[in-house]
């Protein structure tokens, strides 16, 4: 009964993503029409809206929203003068790259190994050829990539093409966070014992669910 109920539902969920799609691709299409409508509607007015009316309550609002971007924010204290701190608020902002938000992530989420990604693929149950030609192709950075290259390679089924891969990433995110440290010449256990301390505090990962859909040929 659960093994069949399963089934059901995986096929249902498959049937509303085909479902969704399709109406997405509708109201793109739909959207795109009171777009040009609009326009034209809008054009050589002072109006910054127009509704259009369905039957009943049913409505469609077109609006021209407007949105200011600073190119030179450096001129703002000249244009504004002596109001400059009563208008302006000054943010600085940090963005990470991915391989630095990878790393963080990890170290922060203890989701990491202390050995290389070289150490790791040396451990693998496979020959010495085959490890040369893993090495080439996983490195531990896009983890779907590196369990399709396990299987395609070594031959591993898919959960232990998942393990090994997984257990690649933890190494790469070590390797990298050393290499960090070592160009910082702060390598000592201390060091990095203080490091993992400074990164615990200085970020918060949270975990959010997601469920994937896939949907097979009819």
């Amino acid at each position: 009964m659960v093994l069949k109920e399963i089934v059901e539902k995986a096929d249902r969920l498959a049937e509303i993503k085909k479902s969704i799609e399709k109406l997405n691709a509708e109201k793109s299409e739909i959207e795109g029409f009171f777009l040009k409508l609009s326009d034209e509607d809008l054009r050589n007015t002072k109006f910054k809206s127009v509704t259009y009316r369905g039957t009943g309550s049913n409505k469609v609002i077109a609006t021209m929203a407007e949105s200011l971007k600073m190119v030179y924010p450096t001129y703002l204290k000249a244009i504004f003068g002596e109001a400059y701190k009563d208008v302006v608020t000054e943010e600085i902002k940090y963005k990470l790259s991915a391989p630095a938000t990878r790393m963080l992530t990890g170290l922060w989420l203890n989701n990491y190994t202390r050995l290389t990604v070289a150490e790791v693929i040396a451990q693998l149950p496979v020959d010495d050829i085959t490890k040369k030609a893993i090495a080439k192709k996983v490195r531990g950075i896009k983890y779907d990539t590196d369990k399709k290259n396990l299987i395609a390679i070594a031959g591993f089924d898919e959960k232990t093409a998942e393990e090994y891969a997984y257990f690649i990433s933890e190494a790469a995110i070590w390797e990298n966070f050393m290499r960090l440290m070592q160009a910082n010449k702060k390598a000592t256990d201390k060091d990095i014992a203080e490091a993992l301390e400074l990164i615990n505090g200085a970020v918060v990962v949270e975990e959010t669910p997601k469920i994937t859909i896939e949907v097979g040929e009819e």
